[in-house]
């Protein structure tokens, strides 16, 4: 497998901080579906950390999971059942996560293909200049 260019790793370096981000917010939701009191002010959290996740989703230039996370920030200040609510806030959770863990391989997948390409391309270089040099008398 090749290297990784400087952007992707920018690229991947983000995602890093961003699924320690969603990593939180999953903990917050868990709290939030073992509560017997306080339900409304972890929801509350819940929300206002889906509003700064969808910020630097944007920001890092991730706007379909953006979108996502806006959806989620929307349901968790919806008042439903405890029940009702931690399902709809795991499930979109696994949705973003899973989001992440596409884009991560994808960038993987791009670099790796871009080094291999680049490989090819020297190895041919090199092939054509030892053809030429045993051409010539």
């Amino acid at each position: 497998m090749g290297t990784i260019s400087p952007r992707d790793q920018g690229k991947l370096d983000a995602l890093a901080g961003i699924s320690r981000l969603a990593q939180s917010i999953y903990g917050l939701t868990e709290q939030f579906a073992v509560a017997r009191s306080g339900e409304a002010a972890i929801a509350q959290q819940i929300k206002r950390r889906y509003g700064r996740f969808k910020r630097t989703l944007s920001n890092a230039g991730f706007d379909q999971i953006a979108q996502l996370a806006g959806g989620m920030e929307m349901a968790a200040g919806r008042r439903k059942t405890q029940r009702t609510q931690t399902r709809i806030l795991r499930e979109g959770m696994h949705s973003i996560r899973h989001q992440l863990d596409m884009e991560e391989r994808g960038i993987r997948k791009a670099g790796a293909a871009a080094a291999d390409e680049k490989k090819r391309k020297k190895e041919a270089r090199k092939k054509a200049a030892r053809e030429q040099s045993e051409s010539t008398p």
